[in-house]
């Protein structure tokens, strides 16, 4: 934060559900990145908001994020529709249900699909591939130089020749796992990418409002995975469903909706350690059985 930096801290205590309200803010000269945590607020304190800008380093993983854009070229959309799919087998193991009209998850995971241009007969085949699957959900933590995390997500049912292949990466690479468990040191959430509607002439200042009413924790209108425009909103896993239906109902179009594990703590790597890094997280990407990877790093 720069000096001249003006801090406005307003607390309104939520009785129902215990939790604070902090809330930043700058003077109109300079920008700097920070971290804004939105709940249910009182009046008073909505007023004090009106000329911020909002911007979070949230864990949003830089590895593997595609960026929303139009046009994208037949890579990313190997990659996204990938990504889908990967997605689509883990809620239907996760439910033991792939019929999308009872579970929930996988249908809003191939609404997504389907928006982002994901073929009909692909995304027919992923489930019908699945729905009978026995895979099982493992995590895998591993740790690299200055205390950075790689937490692995996966869904296999060769949990064997899945370490083999973890062994074999994590050796070449000079890492190790972690001796105790480092999933607690990232919180799982719920992240959603949202263009509001071009009918708002102060989108960022009215997202505050929608956010908070929409049941959102926080939003950034600013990052490196988000295009000019887009907005995150962050929330509670469970409460996905309905702050997506409350942003739709302002007319936002949702272009992403995933849960997530930020990091609680983040961690700089200098340039050689950070691309060493982002060489082993991208042989992971390549194995088949890898849901996601998460990391705390810058």
């Amino acid at each position: 934060m720069r000096n001249n930096a003006a801090l406005l801290q307003c607390f309104h205590k939520d009785r129902a559900n215990r939790r604070w309200l902090t809330i930043a803010s700058t003077d109109h000269h300079h920008h700097y990145h920070s971290t804004y945590t939105f709940f249910k607020a009182a009046d008073h304190c909505r007023t004090a908001l009106s000329n911020i800008i909002f911007k979070r380093n949230a864990g949003h993983n830089k590895w593997s994020n595609i960026r929303h854009i139009k046009g994208a070229n037949d890579q990313q959309k190997s990659l996204m529709f990938a990504k889908f799919s990967r997605q689509m087998k883990l809620a239907i193991r996760e439910q033991n249900d792939s019929n999308p009209e009872t579970n929930s998850k996988l249908a809003s995971i191939i609404e997504m699909a389907k928006k982002n241009s994901m073929p009909k007969d692909t995304i027919l085949n992923t489930i019908k591939t699945h729905s009978n699957s026995k895979a099982e959900q493992h995590w895998h933590e591993i740790k690299g130089p200055r205390g950075s995390i790689i937490l692995i997500q996966s869904l296999t049912e060769n949990v064997k020749l899945l370490k083999q292949n973890f062994n074999t990466l994590v050796r070449k690479s000079g890492l190790a796992y972690c001796d105790s468990g480092a999933k607690h040191l990232f919180i799982h959430k719920g992240i959603l990418i949202a263009k509001p509607s071009p009918d708002l002439t102060n989108a960022t200042e009215d997202c505050i409002e929608h956010a908070i009413n929409a049941g959102a924790e926080e939003v950034e209108t600013a990052g490196d995975d988000l295009e000019p425009g887009y907005y995150k909103f962050i929330c509670e896993p469970n409460d996905m469903p309905k702050v997506r239906t409350n942003l739709e109902k302002y007319k936002y179009d949702i272009v992403h909706a995933e849960e997530e594990h930020l990091a609680l703590q983040k961690v700089s790597l200098s340039d050689m350690e950070y691309e060493h890094l982002a060489k082993f997280i991208n042989q992971v990407q390549g194995l088949p059985d890898v849901i996601q990877v998460y990391d705390n790093v810058n």
